[in-house]
């Protein structure tokens, strides 16, 4: 048996769904419309990230470092020393200078002050760490550590020219493949 609806009763249910589906969407209107509106408080402007490229010609100078806590340095002494040492400096007579003489006087300064070492490798195993500096102690390398955080460094020098250091890095690549020169603060 079919069932008879009046068209009323069809109608009603028609109206009814439409009301509630009306009513769902002012609600969620409501829901994501209304904060909108009545947020006082404005957006904070996005700030986009400073991109200067500074130039390449006349590169503003960097700022003088800070004194930091100095790493603990634990020299070994080798067998035979792997570099000589340097000649006494002879008293030198001051010279006119010409009208370069800050920028020579400067860079000679900086290389005056300027160190090399070798830089064999950083271990957080004190112990690994430990066998490494023996291992190059035992070939008559100068070896030492150095604190940097959580890790211990070895290094091997130090050198006063960057030669002295690229001379001594065969014999240290023997033991470690990958050490490379480094210049000390």
């Amino acid at each position: 048996m079919a069932s008879t609806q009046s068209p009323e009763a069809s109608e009603i249910r028609r109206r009814g769904r439409q009301r509630l589906i009306g009513a769902v969407a002012i609600a969620l209107l409501l829901i994501v419309f209304v904060p909108m509106v009545l947020d006082s408080d404005p957006r904070p402007a996005r700030q986009e990230p400073d991109l200067k490229i500074p130039p390449r010609e006349n590169p503003a100078p960097l700022p003088a470092p800070t004194p930091a806590e100095t790493p603990k340095v634990a020299v070994v002494q080798p067998k035979a020393t792997a570099v000589p040492a340097p000649p006494p400096t002879a008293a030198v007579t001051p010279t006119p200078a010409p009208t370069h003489a800050p920028k020579a006087a400067a860079a000679a300064a900086a290389s005056a002050k300027e160190a090399f070492a070798i830089q064999v490798g950083a271990f957080a195993d004190e112990s690994k760490a430990q066998q490494l500096k023996e291992k190059l102690a035992a070939s008559n390398l100068s070896a030492y550590t150095e604190s940097a955080g959580s890790l211990t460094r070895i290094r091997v020098g130090p050198f006063t020219t960057r030669d002295a250091a690229e001379k001594n890095i065969p014999a240290v690549r023997l033991i470690v493949p990958d050490a490379k020169v480094v210049s000390l603060p």
